[in-house]
């Protein structure tokens, strides 16, 4: 299941983007309390869709790795199935065996037996014939066990994902109502009062970015190309929860798909990246870096080079350049490559 809302025109982020109110003749925050109160509540859902939006992303990932280990388990329960019913026929075939040549004189079995030196060969066995019946017997049994084990394992964890399925709708639902308590907060608003809501001191001109990208020669060739590839996708790219492309992202399916694209594989979870490569100092970022914001993290966006990164923000901004030094809560980088 994957949750395609796109709000568009004043929702503020999952991602948790604290709104930029102030812009060239703005009048000051105090002297306008509407929107002032406004963007107070605004923060307060902002602050919970990001929240909801970090644990959707990494209770899809629990459920996409449930699903996955089911699926060995179940290649593993068909195999040792296999191994339990070979047992059991071997069993079945020393046991009969035994029965049919008990109490039969073993000079009779030699003078009627088509293949007496075979005989003689089998007979040198069968002395240990109740030993191998014993020996299957234990095999299987122990087999068996293990048989029932995987089985437990396997109904254990489809009791688990059914469990997380039922979260995972729930966490839809939640996060649904958030779009739109905040849609409607914004719909309360004067055109002139969404226009400075609207309003994105800290976003970068994407021309003039695109003018002065990626000038650092000794980052990673595939860093770069995984920039270009986020960079590519600002004018066409749109928010949508949960999308990693090629035309939707949120914001760590934008670094999913750009680094998806030079052959590198990332979790789709802004925490669960947070744990890839090596963290790396604010001072020594390069092209290619992942950048990491609010405590617990539920934003990440992609070092471009010149104090500047590209990510997808949120529903109402899409996927944007901004500069580093102004955006909140920074809280590290991580090297994925080089």
């Amino acid at each position: 299941m994957r949750l395609r809302t796109v709000v568009r025109g004043g929702l503020v982020a999952l991602c948790g983007l604290a709104v930029v109110l102030a812009g060239p003749g703005a009048r000051p925050a105090s002297a306008d309390p509407t929107l002032d109160d406004a963007k107070a509540q605004l923060d307060k859902i902002e602050q919970r869709q990001s929240e909801l939006g970090e644990q959707w992303a990494e209770l899809k990932l629990q459920l996409d790795q449930g699903k996955q280990k089911v699926a060995t388990l179940n290649a593993d329960i068909a195999e040792q199935q296999r191994k339990v019913d070979a047992l059991r026929s071997q069993a079945q075939q020393v046991a009969l065996s035994r029965f049919q040549n008990r109490g039969v004189d073993i000079t009779i079995q030699l003078v009627t037996s088509p293949d007496p030196d075979a005989f003689l060969s089998d007979l040198s066995t069968m002395g240990r014939v109740d030993a191998n019946l014993n020996s299957l017997l234990q095999d299987y049994q122990a087999q068996q066990a293990n048989l029932s084990d995987l089985q437990r394992s396997a109904n254990d964890q489809v009791t688990t994902l059914a469990a997380e399925e039922r979260r995972f709708g729930a966490l839809h639902d939640e996060l649904e109502k958030k779009l739109l308590e905040g849609q409607r907060l914004v719909d309360q608003l004067t055109e002139q009062e969404r226009q400075r809501l609207n309003a994105d001191d800290d976003s970068v001109s994407r021309d003039d970015a695109r003018d002065s990208l990626i000038d650092d020669a000794s980052a990673n060739a595939r860093a770069l190309a995984a920039v270009k590839y986020a960079v590519s996708k600002v004018k066409i790219g749109q928010y949508v929860w949960g999308s990693e492309g090629p035309t939707t992202f949120d914001c760590s399916g934008l670094m999913v798909a750009s680094y998806r694209s030079v052959g590198i594989s990332l979790p789709h979870s802004s925490r669960a990246q947070f744990s890839v490569g090596r963290p790396v100092a604010r001072s020594e970022l390069k092209p290619g870096d992942l950048l990491f914001f609010y405590n617990p993290i539920h934003h990440v966006g992609m070092y471009m080079g010149n104090g500047l990164f590209v990510h997808a923000r949120n529903p109402r901004n899409d996927l944007e350049i901004t500069r580093l030094d102004s955006y909140p809560a920074y809280q590290g980088a991580r090297r994925v490559v080089g």
